[in-house]
C-alpha cells in the first residue's frame, strides 16, 4: 500500500484559515492505517512549505494536469471505508454490517471501483446511477435503490438486477409486484420511513433559516408518512413476488451532534417496534440508517453564523440613520460590519466516526430491545456520503489576479480559475470549505480576502479568508471537496468541468477527463432554419 503521512492534526479549519500543521520529521512515513483505532489517519502533509495529497505535490499535480482539477486520494478512500465498517461492526455485535456508500456524493467510476474492492456497497438514486455501479463489480443484494416516482423500466431493472428496492411512494408496491410477476421473480423491498421527531428541537443546517430539525424532517419529500405504512406491510405480505425484508430511514445531516442521532435512533426503534406489533410480530432482517454524519473538518452551513442574519436585519435601520452623518461615518460603520460579517467562525470538532457508530448503533439497539424486538442475526446498513468521501477530495485552482481596494471601504479580492460551479454542492449547503495555499502551506496569514472564481456571478468560494499574501500563480487547495462538489458541477458561461485525478502514494493518473470548449456544445443541436453563418465565412463554401 502507498506510503502517507499521517497527520493527527487537523489539515485545515472549519473557517477558511490557514492552518497550523504539523510537520512530519524528515524522512518518515506512517502506514496510511495505522490511526483507524482512534485517530484519523490523514493523507494530507505539509513538506518543505508546500502541500501534499500522499506523496504528490498539490502544485506539482497543477504543473502537470492543468487548473482546476479535483484531486481525489485513494489511500484515504480506502481507510475511510474500512474504518466504517470496523467502527459499525464494533458497535453493532448481533449481525453483519454493511457500508453502502451514497454514489451521489462522488460518481467518479474509478472511486466507485475502489469501493467495491473493499466489499463496500451502493446507496443510489437515478437509474443512470443504478447502470454506473452495476458496472463496477458491487454486490447486487448490498446496492439500496432509494427515491420516488421510479418508472416501471427502472423497477424491472432493479427487480432484474436483485438490488433492494427502497419503497417510498404508497402505491409503489403494486407496481413493484406487477414488474416482479412479469418477471417471475421476488422483488425484496425495504421502507424508507419517516418518523415523527418531536423531541428534535435544535435548528437543522439544511436552512439559513430558524427551523427546527423536527419542522426539517417533515417538510422532505422522502420517506412514507407513518399513516400507511401499517396497510402497506399488510398489503405486501398478500403479495407472492415481494418480500419485505426490512426498513430504511435517511434523515440527511440536519445537524452534527451525538444528541441527534440518539434522538433519531430512539425515535426509529419506536416506530420500527409499532410496526412489528402491528405485523403480528414481524421482524425485520435489514435495518439501515441511511447517512448524515459530519464529515471530518465540517464545513456544511458554516459560511454565515445564523445570528449574522438577526444582526444585520436589526442593523438596517441603523445604517440607513447613519446616511445622515455624512458619507465618511456612514462607510466606517460599514467596513466594520463587513469585517464582523466574513470572520471565519470558531472551529468546531465533529465527533468520530467511533463515537458516530456507538451512538447510531447503541441507541437504535437498545431501544429496539425495549421494543421487544430481537436484534440477533439483523444486517445494520449505513449510507454515508461526505463522512466518506468529504476528506478524500481536494480541489486546486490557480490565483490569477489580487485586487485590492481602500475607499470607500477596505477590501480585498482573489480571483482564481475556478467557480462555486464547480462547487454547487457547496454554495447549496452554504459550505465554508478550509483552504490552504499549496505552495506556501506553511506561511502565516498576513491578509484578509474574499477567494472568488472567474464567472460572472458575484461567486464567493471563501468568504474573508485568511491567507498568506498571496499572488498570481499561486495555487489554492479547497479542502474537504470529496463529496458532492465534482459530481454537482456545472457548465456556467460554458465553461468547461475539470478533470479529476486520483493520487495513489507518489502516483497520479486522470480518472474523469477535462471537458473541452467543444463538449461544452456537444449536446446543442441548431435547426437550418435558424442557422445563420459566422462573419466573414461564405456560406456556400465555407471559406
Amino acid at each position: 500500500m502507498a506510503e502517507c503521512y499521517a497527520n493527527m492534526g487537523p489539515v485545515g479549519n472549519q473557517g477558511g484559515d490557514m492552518p497550523q500543521l504539523e510537520r512530519p520529521p524528515a524522512g518518515t512515513a506512517a502506514d496510511p492505517f495505522a490511526a483507524l483505532g482512534g485517530n484519523r489517519s490523514d493523507c494530507l502533509s505539509v513538506r518543505d512549505d508546500r502541500l501534499f495529497v500522499e506523496d504528490c505535490d498539490a502544485a506539482g499535480l497543477v504543473e502537470r494536469f492543468g487548473s482546476p482539477i479535483f484531486v481525489t486520494s485513494e489511500t484515504q478512500l480506502r481507510a475511510n471505508v474500512r474504518r466504517f465498517r470496523q467502527a459499525f461492526e464494533g458497535a453493532w455485535p448481533d449481525g453483519p454490517v454493511d457500508v453502502l456508500p451514497a454514489f451521489k456524493a462522488n460518481t467518479t467510476l474509478a472511486t466507485r471501483h475502489i469501493l467495491s474492492d473493499e466489499g463496500a456497497g451502493a446507496d443510489v438514486y437515478s437509474p443512470q446511477e443504478l447502470t454506473g455501479v452495476l458496472g463496477t463489480g458491487v454486490d447486487p443484494e448490498r446496492v439500496s435503490v432509494n427515491g420516488g416516482g421510479k418508472s416501471r423500466e427502472h423497477l424491472r431493472d432493479c427487480v432484474g438486477a436483485g438490488v433492494r428496492i427502497t419503497v417510498e411512494d404508497v402505491h409503489e408496491i403494486d407496481l413493484v409486484q406487477e414488474v416482479a410477476a412479469e418477471l417471475g421473480a421476488t422483488a425484496r423491498i425495504r421502507f424508507r420511513v419517516k418518523p415523527v421527531v418531536p423531541g428534535l428541537w435544535r435548528r437543522t443546517d439544511f436552512s439559513q433559516l430558524t427551523v427546527p430539525i423536527d419542522l426539517g424532517i417533515q417538510v422532505y419529500k422522502s420517506g412514507i408518512p407513518p399513516e400507511y405504512l401499517v396497510d402497506m406491510g399488510h398489503r405486501v405480505f398478500d403479495m407472492p413476488n415481494v418480500e419485505l425484508v426490512g426498513l430504511h430511514l435517511h434523515a440527511g445531516r440536519h445537524h452534527p451532534s451525538l444528541w441527534f442521532w440518539r434522538g433519531l435512533m430512539t425515535h426509529y426503534a419506536r416506530l420500527i417496534g409499532e410496526l412489528s406489533r402491528a405485523w403480528d410480530g414481524w421482524r425485520p432482517s435489514e435495518i439501515d440508517v441511511g447517512g448524515g454524519m459530519a464529515s471530518p473538518r465540517d464545513p456544511h452551513n458554516r459560511e454565515f453564523p445564523r445570528s449574522e442574519f438577526i444582526a444585520t436585519a436589526l442593523g438596517y435601520p441603523f445604517l440607513v440613520a447613519l446616511r445622515s452623518l455624512g458619507d465618511r461615518l456612514y462607510h466606517a460603520a460599514l467596513s466594520r460590519i463587513v469585517t464582523a460579517l466574513t470572520k471565519p467562525p470558531e472551529p468546531e470538532t465533529p465527533p468520530t466516526l467511533e463515537a458516530y457508530a456507538a451512538t447510531i448503533a447503541g441507541t437504535l439497539r437498545g431501544e429496539l430491545h425495549r421494543q421487544g424486538v430481537p436484534t440477533e442475526g439483523v444486517r445494520l446498513q449505513t449510507e454515508p456520503g461526505r463522512a466518506l468521501y468529504g476528506d478524500t477530495g481536494v480541489h486546486l485552482a490557480r490565483v490569477k489576479v489580487v485586487k485590492r481596494q481602500t475607499q470607500p471601504i477596505p477590501y480585498c479580492w482573489v480571483l482564481t480559475d475556478t467557480t462555486v460551479f464547480f462547487l454547487a454542492g457547496g454554495v447549496l449547503e452554504h459550505n465554508r470549505h478550509p483552504l490552504v495555499v499549496a505552495n506556501r502551506a506553511a506561511e502565516a496569514a498576513t491578509m484578509s480576502a474574499d477567494v472568488v472564481g472567474h464567472s460572472c456571478y458575484a461567486d464567493q468560494i471563501v468568504l474573508g479568508a485568511r491567507l498568506p499574501a498571496v499572488e498570481a500563480g499561486d495555487v489554492l487547495a479547497i479542502l474537504e471537496t470529496g463529496a458532492y462538489q465534482e459530481s454537482s458541477a456545472s457548465n456556467f458561461n460554458a465553461l468547461p468541468r475539470p478533470a479529476t485525478v486520483l493520487v495513489h502514494g507518489a502516483d497520479a493518473e486522470i480518472v474523469k477527463t477535462a471537458e473541452s470548449g467543444d463538449d461544452v456544445y456537444a449536446r446543442d443541436r441548431v435547426p437550418d432554419r435558424v442557422r445563420t453563418s459566422p462573419r466573414g465565412v461564405r456560406p456556400e463554401t465555407g471559406a
